[in-house]
């Protein structure tokens, strides 16, 4: 089948598995720029406790070697996914980030992906899905391939769709041409910078994710200072900082101006289950083991686990169980 046949096909399955844009890029190490910008951001703990980051540089820096076959690796495939829907939570209700709102993206993403990657089989060709858990420089080969650009809120920017999207990639050996790389960025903006609950964000581009409110509520495991330097606003009291998020923040999202008409996504997997329209911080206190395996069956929020949502909202409804020792308390 000739190349550009089989890239358009490839296009047109992805599409039909949900994807919103589909670009390609020749497979190789990632620029020395990035890998160096990269290796200073951990050295300097931007990464708090995601101690994985650091782990399997060789497999980050050059994703031919997360292939089925080394040596064929030509092609690295990416496929963005909206997940926006205008389904809102209850007023009241515990906040949980719109990613987590549907069925866990990990799960819902590879089985869509299951026909592509069968296309690239039956035509002789070798490849892997990566869906966020493979050391991949996501963003660096969605901007890469044409999808987006990396703004200034550390996120993938889709030109007149936003940001609300999940990126997947398929590494194959299949060569297909290149697309162009995205160059866009936000210029002057801002906004996300002045608008981040806890000064992650700096106007540099920079990102330090011990400031994060989704790094604090969902892959920090220690207990929640009892206040939080938010950089622009000063110390204030983590439960005033957190406000009702108990699993994420969108606000650096909810204010930029690419996501003023994002498209919805088209995968019902993705809206907002029943159980979370509701729900509140006391009712997640008062949860059981049980209720939350129930309650969270084939979500992302499994992540943080029951300990973790019920030390979120306990640091909401009842500040002073927060540890008053941690040694962040008025440095975020």
């Amino acid at each position: 089948m000739p190349a550009t046949d089989l890239k358009n096909r490839l296009i047109e399955a992805a599409t039909r598995a949900g994807a919103q844009k589909t670009g390609f890029a020749k497979a190789g190490p990632v620029d020395d720029d990035m890998t160096e910008r990269f290796g200073q951001w951990l050295e300097a703990g931007n990464h708090g406790e995601m101690h994985y980051m650091a782990n399997h540089a060789d497999l980050r820096r050059d994703p031919r070697l997360l292939s089925e076959n080394t040596a064929g690796a030509n092609t690295v495939m990416v496929c963005a996914f909206s997940y926006f829907h205008h389904e809102t939570q209850a007023p009241g209700a515990a906040r949980f980030a719109m990613y987590a709102h549907g069925d866990d993206y990990h799960e819902v993403l590879r089985k869509r992906l299951t026909p592509v990657a069968e296309l690239l089989h039956q035509e002789g060709f070798t490849c892997r899905i990566c869906i966020d858990s493979a050391p991949v420089h996501e963003r660096y080969w969605a901007a890469k391939s044409g999808i987006g650009f990396i703004g200034r809120n550390s996120q993938l920017i889709v030109p007149g769709m936003g940001s609300y999207f999940f990126l997947a990639e398929i590494i194959t050996s299949a060569e297909i041409a290149p697309d162009a790389p995205c160059l866009g960025s936000c210029g002057n903006c801002g906004k996300c910078v002045k608008a981040c609950p806890a000064g992650a964000l700096r106007a540099d581009g920079g990102f330090d994710a011990r400031r994060c409110l989704s790094y604090l509520t969902i892959e920090y495991r220690g207990a929640l200072p009892t206040h939080t330097d938010t950089v622009l606003r000063g110390s204030r009291p983590t439960a005033e900082v957190l406000g009702n998020r108990v699993y994420g923040c969108d606000e650096c999202q909810r204010v930029c101006p690419h996501n003023a008409h994002p498209p919805e996504t088209g995968i019902r997997e993705f809206g907002l289950r029943p159980e979370l329209r509701g729900i509140t911080c006391a009712d997640i206190l008062a949860m059981t083991p049980r209720q939350f395996a129930e309650t969270f069956r084939h979500s992302a929020v499994k992540r943080a686990k029951l300990t973790g949502l019920q030390r979120n909202a306990a640091a909401i409804l009842q500040p002073d169980t927060v540890n008053p020792h941690d040694p962040r308390n008025g440095r975020g």
